[in-house]
């Protein structure tokens, strides 16, 4: 995946339409089968109809795939895809500039197109895309290297409707920050100085949670109903997941698990974790009390060293 932030530029509607060629369709599994294999990998995807979410893309290294026609295929140019709630739009990030800009491409799943949408200029990044709820909008996290690393500088939102781009540039922002959406999809979150920090959409602090520790990984970071934060845990704390009531911004939970991985909310009583099972790893359902109450994925040792990460989408 590759991020380009930068100066504050409005794009307007410089859209270029290109062909869903780009995002193509598929090499098939069984219709009906619980057990999926995902492509150029020893992943074994337990999928079940009655399931809230399902995997719609993943990557492996700096290669993405995305679920069409009932199958997975690679997105040969793409480091990144995330798709939208109910599945219906995706938002793919190339592997290299165009034009000397980063983009990305907003493709409709249902009507078989897409739109090239620049973000930020060389030398910034965007990557990491996070959907709205409502799947109105996705926000992505702008990048600079300096040195050997990347830091943040800001976030880009892209308007889905209007296939437009609106980059900001945070005074402030912690170096590692990762945008996301707040439950209503009016604020963004992110990390900062080892809590977390509501901004505006013009990169405005709206609130600070301190000492919450960094926000978990995965597509959302709230529980469904939108009242709990879910964070890796402070250091100080032997537990490594914390829950937080976000309007209070007070413990609500410490979680005896240690994951690898977080790849976001199951339901309200439930996280998705990949924990490590003798010489490979599981993605599994966890409890609030860190039982694991079912296996999702089974993942071999080496795909998971060469970066394998699953994305899930509610149904």
């Amino acid at each position: 995946m590759s991020v380009t932030p930068g100066i504050y530029r409005p794009l307007g509607c410089a859209v270029i339409v290109v062909s869903m060629a780009a995002l193509t369709p598929t090499t098939a599994y069984a219709a009906g089968s619980a057990d999926v294999a995902l492509p150029d990998t020893r992943v074994t995807v337990r999928e079940n109809p009655a399931d809230p979410l399902k995997i719609t893309s993943y990557t492996l290294g700096n290669v993405a795939y995305l679920r069409r026609n009932n199958g997975f295929a690679k997105q040969t140019g793409y480091q990144e895809i995330t798709v939208g709630p109910k599945g219906n739009m995706a938002l793919a990030v190339p592997t290299s500039y165009s034009e000397g800009h980063d983009s990305v491409l907003l493709a409709d799943l249902v009507a078989n197109r897409g739109s090239r949408i620049q973000t930020v200029a060389k030398p910034f990044i965007a990557k990491f895309a996070h959907w709205s709820r409502n799947g109105g909008k996705a926000v992505l996290t702008v990048q600079q290297r300096t040195g050997t690393v990347w830091a943040t500088t800001g976030f880009v939102i892209v308007d889905a409707t209007a296939k437009t781009a609106r980059t900001v540039t945070v005074q402030g922002v912690d170096r590692a920050a990762r945008f996301r959406w707040s439950p209503d999809g009016v604020d963004v979150v992110a990390d900062y100085q080892g809590g977390t920090r509501f901004y505006g959409q013009d990169g405005a602090v709206r609130r600070t949670l301190a000492k919450t520790g960094i926000p978990a990984g995965g597509e959302d970071v709230f529980s469904p109903s939108g009242n709990v934060l879910m964070t890796w845990c402070p250091a100080t704390y032997i537990e490594h997941v914390c829950l937080w009531d976000r309007t209070s911004g007070k413990l609500a939970a410490k979680v005896n698990v240690q994951p690898k991985a977080l790849l976001g909310w199951w339901d309200d009583r439930h996280f998705i974790a990949v924990v490590a099972g003798g010489n490979a790893y599981r993605a599994a359902v966890v409890d609030l009390q860190g039982k694991a109450t079912r296996v999702l994925a089974d993942i071999s040792a080496e795909d998971w060293n060469n970066k394998v990460y699953l994305s899930y989408t509610s149904r």
